[in-house]
């Protein structure tokens, strides 16, 4: 049997199995996600935080509490969040890069509270960081 011509001779298009997403599709696919990660740096090395995010009006939103992450953004502005998911026969992965400013304003404050913002665990998290988007990658992927 000659696998090569059993092929050709299918009719079905085969799709790649690696596509890069455009920035639109990369933004559709965030303001679907409620769970991501935050990539900073700490001093020199890279910290990966899982978070809940929200998106409104083309921002990234998240609520901290004090600690090496805040410390981290605080320093270095330069962000990255990173979320995927894998579910039947098909993935994707996507990273927003952008600068992460921390609320402080009241009028800023109390809209980001009006957010659907919940944190999974039932810590304080007294603190609301808006993320600008200034680059966004994504792939999607079959699986298989």
């Amino acid at each position: 049997m000659n696998i090569q011509s059993t092929h050709q001779n299918s009719s079905a298009p085969q799709q790649a199995p690696v596509t890069e997403l455009t920035e639109p599709e990369c933004w559709e696919l965030a303001e679907k996600t409620s769970f991501a990660r935050l990539g900073t740096v700490d001093n020199g090395e890279v910290f990966i935080t899982p978070l809940n995010i929200v998106t409104s009006e083309g921002k990234i939103f998240f609520r901290t509490a004090h600690g090496s992450k805040l410390t981290n953004l605080i320093l270095n502005e330069k962000v990255t969040i990173e979320f995927d998911k894998a579910e039947g026969g098909s993935a994707y992965s996507v990273n927003i890069f952008g600068t992460a400013r921390l609320l402080t304003d009241s009028s800023e404050l109390e809209r980001a509270a009006q957010l659907p913002l919940t944190p999974w665990i039932r810590t304080e998290k007294i603190e609301f960081v808006e993320i600008t988007p200034s680059t966004m990658t994504g792939r999607r992927f079959i699986l298989g």
